[in-house]
């Protein structure tokens, strides 16, 4: 099994098509009285688990790409012997009968939960993980300019993909324009020293301590884009859950000036492209469509 994406090698994994068997039975197990997140790879032989496997109709290889690159960035912590936060290694991704698949290191341990510990250490994690630059200058997850964020562009994600930050400092612009808001964003500015890890959600469920050691793992990065700083803090304003007020009172991030047009216009990224109003996009944009560049999240 190889892949283009330079995830983390492992002889051990069976066939994608053995991965997409063991989902299907899973998900056949569940039955509709719950819909699976993944499920424990197991070692045919032995019967340990080897992997975890992540899957879904909106998991994509984008996503895991973008994990990937965090883990490899936080697995430079561990080298020089601090590490408030890790990342499972990715060892392969796919789409398989419109459904993707992220095959990951497994973690062994428990979800935080809403403790004064738990929220103490889960915003050191956040704090270091909004710290990482992204490879590039195009917003969006690793690899492409495409933008998944339910805190700023709902589940449908944005009308169009992004290829600068200048096309989505235009489309928010002209969102505040079409809904007669004085109020402009500059975040090309915002942009100059990169773009960074954006988390839109914090809940309890996406960090996890080891058991083995208590090291603290986030997970599931499908909403977790490479953005200009003020999307984060703009994100923070929306999502309001007890953890997250909590966890974000102990951070340190971007309120500039152009967080609370950026949430604002957040609201509207949905009703502003194509099919429902695509007067309201950018020159440049609405190029792209009739020239045939995709209009929509990617499917991988």
């Amino acid at each position: 099994m190889s892949t283009n994406y330079d995830f983390l090698p492992n002889s051990n994994l069976p066939t994608r098509e053995d991965i997409v068997a063991q989902g299907n039975e899973v998900w056949k197990q569940a039955a509709l009285k719950y819909t699976p997140a993944g499920f424990p790879l197991r070692d045919a032989e032995s019967g340990d688990t080897i992997a975890w496997v992540k899957y879904g109709f909106y998991v994509t290889v984008r996503e895991a790409q973008t994990q990937d690159f965090v883990a490899k960035e936080l697995a430079r912590d561990c080298n020089l012997g601090s590490s408030v936060v890790q990342v499972p290694r990715v060892f392969d991704a796919f789409r398989s009968q419109r459904m993707g698949y992220i095959v990951m290191e497994y973690v062994e341990g428990e979800d935080c939960k809403c403790t004064a510990r738990d929220i103490h250490d889960v915003a050191q994690a956040v704090q270091r993980l909004i710290a990482i630059r992204g490879p590039s200058l195009i917003p969006g997850h690793v690899g492409a300019g495409y933008l998944h964020t339910d805190s700023f562009f709902w589940l449908d994600g944005p009308p169009t993909r992004y290829n600068s930050v200048e096309e989505l400092q235009d489309q928010i612009n002209i969102i505040l324009k079409f809904k007669r808001d004085p109020r402009r964003v500059d975040i090309v500015s915002e942009a100059a020293d990169g773009l960074f890890l954006s988390l839109c959600e914090i809940g309890p469920k996406r960090f996890r301590r080891r058991a083995s050691d208590g090291q603290l793992f986030a997970f599931d990065f499908s909403t977790a884009c490479f953005l200009p700083p003020p999307f984060f803090a703009a994100a923070m304003l929306i999502v309001k859950t007890r953890f997250t007020v909590r966890v974000v009172s102990k951070l340190t991030c971007n309120w500039g000036k152009d967080v609370d047009a950026i949430a604002t216009a957040s609201q509207h990224f949905m009703h502003f492209g194509p099919p429902r109003a695509p007067a309201a996009l950018p020159k440049h944009l609405k190029a792209g469509l009739s020239s045939g560049r995709p209009a929509t999240r990617s499917s991988s």
